[in-house]
């Protein structure tokens, strides 16, 4: 049955996320220059997850011909940077440990999960995976973050 003429509908995801909120996040992950840039989509955000992809292109090589470990960096904050601003927060990265495991070629479509998995008072916690197209981990890491702002404080 579809809604009453006029009315206005809105998308909550389980924990009552208004899902319009977190597209919007996702939208402007997807505008913003460094993500256009290297190529980076941001496919999904909800309420403490974010999931995104990228294409290895050659300028995203190192000398040795696998993707370079700041690129590969560079994909996993920005997904994590996603999923830590899908809260009703504005959260800033401090701090990041990145385990290497494993490269990726031109041509390879890799993709980021990014996870809350701690949040309390001003800092939280976000681990994120780096798969390519076969699921094996080419990096994971740990990244803090800590909140600046309140979403309602800002509104």
């Amino acid at each position: 049955m579809s809604p009453p003429f006029g009315a206005i509908v809105v998308l909550y995801d389980r924990n009552g996320r208004d899902m319009a909120k977190c597209e919007e996040i996702r939208k402007k992950f997807n505008e913003c220059s460094v993500g256009r840039l290297l190529g980076i989509e941001v496919l999904e955000v909800r309420e403490g997850i974010a999931r995104g992809r990228m294409l290895v292109r050659k300028e995203h090589l190192n000398v040795f011909g696998g993707i370079h470990g700041g690129i590969l960096f560079a994909f996993a904050d920005h997904v994590g940077g996603a999923c830590g601003n899908s809260m009703d927060y504005k959260a800033l990265l401090v701090e990041s440990t990145a385990r290497f495991k494993k490269s990726a070629r031109e041509g390879q479509t890799i993709y980021a999960e990014a996870r809350l998995v701690h949040s309390r008072k001003k800092v939280d916690t976000i681990d994120i995976t780096v798969t390519n197209g076969n699921g094996e981990a080419l990096a994971v890491l740990k990244m803090t973050s800590f909140i600046v702002e309140d979403a309602a404080e800002t509104s």
